[in-house]
């Protein structure tokens, strides 16, 4: 796999296929679990989608004047393109709604700006915590059905960090603050917790980053927690009560953060070996949709597939071959070439036409480095239809045939 210029992903058709297998693999898995496939908008109106879109998101948005001289974005963000979609067509139901999609979102980033995505949405669930339960097994058991045998998910609340945050006694440390839990700055968490106070908000500010672990590790230090932040604190154990009741190992992490601002409660992220960073996640997103002016609880997550691609790509990367390399003399007339060839797919049979002209032995050899199982080789014309040569490229038996 290349990058260009842009840092958009190039791929040979080996390439390809192998990055095809896995995106069908979880399609069909998320099929059996009873989600159905939309196709998420890719191309936006401006004016439309940019409502919901935060600043970090703008920072990274590719726009350009149409030839009607309107602004258009490619989606930088397939929740968002959706929920848009959806309030604008879905407003009936019935609900809940459980979507999947595959595709492409467009972001300028110093890795690439074309990222292929695998995601789930489910929207207008009342049984919120179930639906959050749902959305971290699933995500789970869909890398465990891909191949991957150690999976780390992580689940936390935002709606701690969003609360803490509101606070007036915060709110002159509120970008600070923000920054430093997303790119995990504890000297300056701690500076500010030190600056903060009121000692159990100042005390709780300064033990985030060691509020991490098994769910009994952190769920045991709820003297740690703020009185005002405890029913967001209980929600999360409720929902990783019924996720390890699922079988799913997990980890808590109370200053698990996204940059991308429209989180409202739950939220989760996974790591697997051969990755340093996050290769998916989600969670809960229950004011997104009013920004569409449609109230509507939601939740989801999507999967880096490119990522997923490049670990798992030894166990997926296969040489495309053919069933039969068809190959012939000049001369030989092409409506026997066509026919031939028609006849054995009308058995199922994979064929490609050989479209240089080449000498047996020559035939041969590119049969073998095309991985063709048989080469066909059509040598002349006669009286009762056409002869040639039928080979086994892999033992090198061959067999004279006849052609009618």
């Amino acid at each position: 796999m290349d990058k260009s210029f842009s840092g958009s992903v190039e791929l040979l058709p080996e390439e390809f296929l192998c990055r095809s297998t896995i995106e069908d693999k979880i399609k069909r898995f998320w099929k059996k679990n009873g989600f159905v496939m939309i196709a998420a908008p890719v191309l936006e109106n401006w004016d439309k989608l940019q409502v919901a879109l935060d600043e970090k998101l703008i920072e990274k948005t590719i726009r350009f004047i149409d030839r009607f001289g309107k602004v258009s974005v490619l989606s930088p963000d397939l929740t968002v393109s959706i929920a848009r979609m959806v309030s604008a067509r879905k407003k009936s139901g019935p609900f809940p709604l459980k979507y999947f999609y595959s595709s492409d979102v467009f972001r300028v980033t110093s890795e690439h700006s074309v990222i292929r995505q695998c995601g789930v949405e489910i929207i207008g669930a009342d049984k919120n915590t179930l639906a959050d339960v749902e959305l971290a097994v699933l995500i789970f058991m869909t890398l465990k059905e891909i191949g991957f045998n150690e999976i780390y998910l992580e689940i936390g609340n935002f709606e701690i960090l969003k609360k803490l945050l509101d606070l007036d006694i915060i709110k002159h440390y509120r970008k600070v603050l923000f920054d430093s839990f997303l790119k995990k700055d504890w000297v300056t968490l701690n500076y500010i917790a030190n600056e903060i106070k009121d000692p159990k908000i100042s005390n709780f500010i300064k033990n985030l980053p060691s509020l991490t672990g098994t769910p009994d590790e952190v769920f045991s230090r709820i003297e740690l927690i703020p009185d005002f932040l405890l029913p967001a604190f209980k929600n999360l154990e409720r929902i990783s009560f019924e996720i390890k009741s699922a079988g799913v190992k997990h980890y808590i992490n109370l200053s698990l953060i996204n940059e991308i601002s429209y989180y409202t409660g739950f939220i989760f992220q996974v790591f697997v070996p051969g990755s340093p960073n996050s290769i998916g996640g989600g969670g809960r997103y229950d004011d997104l949709y009013s920004l569409f002016n449609f109230n509507c609880p939601s939740s989801g997550f999507a999967i880096d597939l490119d990522k997923v691609y490049e670990i798992l790509k030894t166990n997926y990367l296969k040489p495309i071959n053919v069933d039969v390399l068809l190959c012939f003399n000049d001369g030989i007339p092409l409506h026997w070439v066509w026919n031939l060839a028609a006849s054995y797919r009308d058995q199922g049979i994979k064929v490609e036409m050989d479209l240089r002209s080449r000498d047996f032995n020559e035939a041969l050899e590119f049969s073998k480095n095309k991985r063709a199982k048989r080469m066909v080789y059509i040598l002349k014309l006669e009286s009762s239809g056409v002869s040639g040569w039928i080979v086994d490229t892999l033992s090198g038996n061959r067999e004279r045939m006849t052609f009618c």
